[in-house]
């Protein structure tokens, strides 16, 4: 109110100005741009300055010419408002001062949070290389021609039929697991009728695996899914669903010729899953390479099982050594893994831009599709606040690209480290490696990075199986030549029956070897590093572990735990 009253006050004694005085005063204070109050008391002062000097003035005429000369000694008035300006700002308190340059300072920094934040949110991520070429280039073989055993398999999964509704109900077929040690003919009479009628089924697509799992290589080139955005992620596999279910199919195959008295012919089937196995541990491919593994160690379960049901000829046990020898003939493939950097990298070109500070940042819309997918691509809402913040947050492009590359080299180190080696080493896992960033600073390294220590493990377990598996056989050639098992293995290497003696991948000593009562017994020492004396842990219902940190036992080869 009281500014209101100042302004109508302000307004009539400059009306009582000649025009040309008040146009030039109301000049003068539009050309201050500042702070109304001040301008309302610098308007106050003008006038009243043109009135004293105007206050003897006879004549409207005489006031006239005395406002000009006044206006004229005044000067310009856009500079005389920039003075006047200038005069008032050296005159306000200290306080006042302070508090004005605060909020300018504020208003520039929000300004420049603005275009920051324009800038960060509309940036996209600059994908420059090809790295499914790359990874067909390190998946590629040098020998290519007809030994690619790729165009059979195809052909196999064509021809396969898939089993009914009634099949699959099946207790003893449900699981993949379920056929390894399972007795055929403890199943019911209908059981028996419904797999042997599949398998006979698959015959055809059985001779076609068969022969494919007689080349010396597969090589299929990766293929981007089309659905999905061109990322490594996103490659296809399905071959693998199939070539499982043709590898049931001979597992099945042999319980029926081990049913009808035919175990050799089911040891043979054994070593086409054996060899067919190979062709996907020598991918690049963790998941290829873990299936491998997986169905190979199954395949070398079965023939020992088979072994020791049956007797097989000195000639018949060293023809057995001897293609199980072919299957690897530049050793037992261990886990590789740097495939798994080359998709990484690829993540990263898609989820940053490039340039700028850093190398580059983190797009919140692409952080926000990672963890939808790492969420299992259920219909569930990430925030986007969240994953906002979450990109402000992580590290940049090069940082991350560095520490990636840091942990990658440690994973390449440890792939080829036994879990002896990594067990009494100082070098921590990637997972206790990436549990000690800063927490948001490096999120896509927690969500992306594989767990390789355990599948490096599996590649050493199945090692271990294969080695035990071809020494069992020459420890029974032995004992059919010369009427005993030998004292110790190294007298197997040094008769020339064996290469090396099989390393222990939970010790730093071979598979310990035992005579007992006219047989022997095989172990390793097992996930606890302690040797329990060759005794293989139990579960409550009596069911035999193997690999197991479920408590104390060693996993025994021989004899067979059923």
């Amino acid at each position: 109110m009281a500014q209101q009253n100042m302004e109508k006050r302000n307004e009539t004694e400059l009306n009582k100005l000649p025009v040309c005085a008040a146009e030039f005063i109301k000049l003068v204070i539009k050309k201050m741009r500042y702070r109304k109050k001040v301008r309302q008391d610098v308007q106050a002062e003008l006038t009243a300055h043109f009135e004293d000097e105007l206050r003897d003035c006879a004549t409207d005429e005489e006031r006239e010419q005395k406002a000009k000369q006044l206006i004229e000694d005044f000067g310009d008035a856009k500079l005389l408002g920039a003075l006047l300006r200038r005069a008032k700002k050296r005159c306000r308190p200290l306080w006042r001062t302070v508090v004005a340059r605060a909020f300018q300072t504020i208003g520039v920094l929000i300004l420049c949070l603005i275009i920051y934040v324009t800038w960060f949110l509309t940036g996209k991520p600059v994908v420059s290389v090809d790295y499914l070429t790359l990874l067909n280039q390190m998946s590629k073989p040098q020998v290519q021609g007809e030994d690619n055993a790729w165009p059979r398999y195809e052909k196999a999964i064509a021809l396969f039929v898939e089993p009914d509704k009634s099949l699959k109900e099946i207790p003893a077929f449900k699981n993949y697991r379920g056929v390894v040690h399972q007795q055929f003919d403890k199943l019911t009479e209908a059981e028996q009728l419904e797999i042997r009628k599949w398998v006979e089924q698959n015959t055809a697509a059985w001779q076609e695996f068969v022969a494919a799992s007689s080349k010396s290589y597969c090589y299929r080139e990766y293929q981007y899914d089309p659905n999905a955005k061109g990322e490594l992620w996103s490659i296809r596999l399905p071959h693998l669903s199939a070539w499982q279910n043709l590898t049931r199919v001979g597992f099945w195959r042999a319980q029926i010729q081990t049913d009808s008295n035919q175990p050799k012919q089911a040891i043979e089937d054994f070593l086409v899953i054996a060899r067919a196995s190979s062709h996907w541990q020598g991918k690049v491919n963790l998941v290829e390479q873990y299936f491998g593994i997986f169905v190979s160690s199954l395949a070398h379960q079965e023939m020992l099982d088979i072994v020791g049901t049956i007797e097989l000829s000195p000639a018949e046990l060293k023809q057995l050594q001897q293609q199980l020898l072919q299957i690897y003939p530049q050793g037992y493939p261990l886990m590789q893994v740097e495939a798994g950097r080359v998709s990484f990298m690829d993540r990263v070109q898609h989820a940053f831009t490039e340039g700028g500070p850093g190398g580059g940042h983190l797009v919140p819309r692409k952080l926000q599709e990672i963890e939808s997918y790492i969420s299992g691509g259920r219909e569930q809402k990430i925030n986007v606040f969240y994953c906002t913040v979450a990109s402000f947050a992580h590290a940049r492009r090069d940082e991350t690209v560095a520490k990636a590359n840091e942990i990658y080299d440690r994973m390449n180190s440890r792939a080829k480290m036994s879990p002896y080696e990594r067990h009494i080493s100082d070098s921590c896992s990637e997972d206790a490696m990436i549990s000690t960033l800063p927490k948001y600073k490096f999120r896509l390294l927690e969500m992306l990075v594989p767990a390789v220590d355990r599948a490096s493990e599996m590649a050493y377990r199945g090692r271990a199986w294969y080695q035990a598996t071809v020494t069992i056989l020459v420890l029974k050639q032995w004992r059919l030549e010369k009427n005993e098992y030998p004292a110790r293995l190294d007298e197997l290497v040094t008769a020339g029956y064996l290469k090396e003696i099989p390393d222990d991948p939970y010790s730093d000593k071979p598979l310990i070897y035992k005579k007992v009562d006219g047989d022997f017994v095989l172990y390793s020492v097992g996930f606890d590093f302690e040797d329990d004396g060759g005794q293989v842990y139990r579960d409550d219902k009596g069911r035999a572990k193997l690999w197991t940190d479920e408590g104390e036992g060693d996993a025994v080869f021989w004899p067979v735990q059923k």
